[in-house]
């Protein structure tokens, strides 16, 4: 077995939680100890995978506690505190890591922050993390830990670094955040507001676009049991002027997914599962790249003839609609007012209903066979 293979081997046990055969393995070859995954090193992984009984057996074994890989290249406490892995965080910081706040993408309470957990936020901040230290980069300026939750959309994290920093007598901003992308809190906030918080973001540029859009990944709840993406970015720059508004026009967009949708990163190379997130993009860009609009009832189809999205389904357009939360049809912000537009995915049958009888007779039909607008792959066609 060459050590690609045991690699594999190692990382599959790890993740199978099987860490007997793990130690077996590592023991009975130390050489072992000395690689470094594209995910890591052995601490990295198992930091990760919450793996505490194998973190203690390799500290036990002299591995580095600070040494800074994987993505992003950071030190294994970071890794633990994204994915909220308190046990490990604490028993790291008990063995003798570093709280490294040099880089954002090293400080293990942006990391805690980026995953949402308050716990572990909690007992970085009571073990002495630095709160007021600011970063300025390609995505970030001048930005702390408090106005980095807010950007995140953690509003219960924010509030606690609120009343840490006014106890420390550090200086809190308020009305004039110290980063660019108010009008973008400003829409993150709406949508924390009735879906929950933001667990991930996906960000990408597309060559020719005006603009760089980020899509945002809110968890299933109890309150709302689907998946919710949503997009910023796209209102950065207007679609164009409505003569009829005297406005220029902003918009972003929104998609629901059943909660049990893969939407991890290990999934997005299944275009089964990764086509909504696709399409989201891709009509976010669409108006920035052909100098074209958006509106309620605009239905982009796959292709002409439309195809299907993916092998499992035969939906294979997509139709913009209002939302059914009328509280975020029109969110106000500095530029203007930012309409948010629904992607509903739709048969071919059902979109030339839409062009014949208008698209909300198309919307009656779909309520009136109980088809809401969380996406389902199998559902009913109502054009046929």
């Amino acid at each position: 077995m060459n050590n690609r293979e045991r690699v594999v081997e190692i990382l599959d046990l790890i993740d199978d939680g099987e860490i007997e055969q793990v130690k077996d393995l590592i023991t009975s070859d130390g050489s072992l100890l000395e690689i470094v995954t594209p995910f890591g090193t052995w601490l990295h992984v198992s930091a990760r995978a919450g793996e505490l009984e194998m973190i203690k057996f390799l500290v036990e074994l002299g591995m580095d506690l600070n040494i800074n890989e994987g993505i992003p290249k950071s030190a294994p406490i970071a890794h633990a505190a994204s994915e909220g892995e308190l046990s490990i965080v604490q028993y790291l910081l008990e063995q003798g890591a570093q709280l490294d706040v040099s880089d954002p993408g090293r400080n293990p309470l942006f990391s805690a922050i980026y995953g949402g957990h308050l716990d572990v936020v909690q007992y970085l901040v009571h073990n002495g993390v630095d709160l007021t230290v600011k970063y300025t980069g390609a995505n970030m300026k001048n930005m702390d830990a408090y106005h980095f939750a807010l950007e995140r959309g953690q509003l219960e994290i924010a509030d606690y670094l609120k009343q840490k920093m006014i106890e420390i007598g550090a200086e809190v901003e308020e009305n004039d955040p110290p980063h660019e992308g108010e009008d973008e809190d400003v829409i993150l906030a709406q949508m924390v507001k009735h879906f929950g918080p933001v667990k991930n973001s996906i960000g990408e540029l597309i060559p020719g676009s005006k603009v760089a859009v980020t899509i945002h990944i809110i968890p299933s709840c109890k309150e709302h049991p689907f998946t919710t993406l949503f997009t910023t970015g796209m209102s950065d720059e207007p679609m164009g002027y409505s003569m009829e508004e005297e406005a220029f026009k902003y918009a972003e967009l929104l998609l629901k997914l059943p909660s049990d949708w893969p939407v991890e990163q290990d999934a997005m190379d299944d275009p089964a599962h990764f086509w909504p997130i696709e399409w989201l993009r891709m009509v976010a860009h669409i108006p920035h790249l052909y100098d074209g609009g958006l509106d309620e009832g605009v239905i982009l189809p796959n292709g002409e003839p439309p195809q299907p999205f993916a092998p499992n389904t035969k939906l294979s357009c997509v139709m913009s609609c209002r939302p059914y939360e009328s509280e975020l049809d029109s969110i106000p912000t500095r530029r203007g007012d930012v309409n948010v537009f629904t992607l509903i995915p739709i048969y071919e049958e059902e979109r030339m209903l839409a062009l014949e009888k208008g698209h909300e007779y198309l919307l009656k039909r779909m309520r009136e066979h109980g088809i809401s607008d969380v996406l389902d792959i199998h559902r009913k066609n109502v054009g046929l």
